[in-house]
């Protein structure tokens, strides 16, 4: 059977602020910013550098991280 020709499709972006409650602690935090209807990237952008100045000098190890997800398919088709 041969393959399709693959198909890529990207998904919106994402935003996860990381943290820990103290430096002795082994309890983390994880918030997730989603982009809805009519937002934009860039609020989601801003949002994670407000989220990540907030939060930075309260709690060690602060890290804000911007993501991308793709999907790549495939499909089989049947032999000829």
């Amino acid at each position: 059977m041969p393959l399709d020709q693959p198909q890529t499709t990207q998904n919106p972006a994402g935003w996860v602020v990381n943290g820990r409650y103290s430096n002795a602690s082994i309890t983390a935090f994880q918030v997730t910013i989603s982009v809805e209807s009519q937002s934009t990237e860039s609020e989601g952008d801003d949002l994670l550098q407000q989220l990540v100045n907030l939060l930075s000098p309260r709690f060690p190890g602060v890290v804000g991280m911007k993501m991308y997800t793709s999907n790549i398919v495939q499909d089989m088709l049947p032999s000829a």
